[in-house]
């Protein structure tokens, strides 16, 4: 049986609800404080921050931002590491 790169034992995982926005993993913006950074499934130097707009009903107001890295070449990805993004209530609007 082949191995899903992109399955971490994580049923109930985001649902993506946009464009993903990928950008690289290293240079200016990179992810870790290491250039040596590389895909564990194929050995790519070249692996992308990856960002979409997600929907969960575990994150607070029920949208957030996942963030993971995945690899151009293989269909590897790391886990995603989710943040929810609280949308302002009508009435916290009204009393600013």
């Amino acid at each position: 049986m082949k191995k899903n790169l992109r399955n971490h034992g994580l049923n109930n995982g985001c649902n993506p609800v946009g464009i993903p926005k990928a950008t690289p993993a290293t240079g200016k913006n990179r992810v870790a404080p290491v250039d040596n950074i590389y895909c564990p499934n194929c050995g790519c130097k070249e692996l992308m921050q990856v960002e979409v707009a997600v929907e969960n009903r575990m994150l607070n107001g029920g949208t957030g931002v996942g963030y993971y890295l995945g690899c151009p070449a293989c269909p590897w990805a790391s886990p995603m590491m989710a943040i929810a993004m609280q949308q302002k209530d009508s009435s916290e609007e009204a009393e600013a």
